[in-house]
């Protein structure tokens, strides 16, 4: 990741006849920023350099997004941007308002802790969208993944400070 960018979410393939692109949220925080802004576009195609956008309308359409990029006029220019990876400095995310809100970016790297305190070997690694509710994937050290729902009944207290997520009957998704 380029340092100090915020991942927004992921371009999706192009819609309707002027260009505009799919846009798969990661952060919605791009809705609280007067448009145009400036962001840096990133492909995991080597052959596709970074380089400097500017979104110049974004549109919820149908529970997603879709937004126009400058210079971008037809369906053909816009699939060339298909699967990029929006980024924002991460000084002009806004500043969380309540306890129990966060940033994705903020929970990556989260150690898992069980009701009690005592640590389990799992580390949050994405924070998968999913249309009931967000999933946390986990990873333990030999590379097992465990994915647990991110709703109150599995997920108690989350700590930025001490970087630690409480799970809820953790032996049950141990076993799964």
């Amino acid at each position: 990741m380029t340092e100090g960018w915020i991942s927004l979410g992921q371009l999706g393939k192009p819609f309707g006849i002027k260009g505009f692109l799919r846009f798969n949220v990661r952060e919605t925080v791009l809705t609280e920023f007067k448009l145009p802004i400036q962001l840096k576009l990133r492909k995991p195609d080597p052959n596709f350099p970074e380089k400097d956008i500017t979104i110049l309308e974004l549109q919820a359409h149908t529970g997603k997004f879709i937004l126009r990029i400058e210079g971008i006029n037809t369906p053909e220019e816009a699939e060339r941007f298909t699967g990029g990876i929006l980024l924002l400095p991460a000084h002009l995310l806004p500043k969380i308002k309540t306890k129990d809100e966060f940033y994705i970016s903020d929970l990556i790297g989260l150690q898992a802790v069980d009701e009690s305190g005592k640590k389990l070997t799992w580390v949050l690694k994405e924070v998968l969208d999913n249309p009931a509710h967000p999933i946390l994937s986990f990873t333990r050290p030999e590379g097992e993944e465990i994915l647990i729902p991110f709703i109150h009944v599995y997920v108690g207290e989350v700590d930025l400070e001490k970087k630690t997520i409480v799970l809820n009957q953790p032996e049950v998704w141990n076993e799964i």
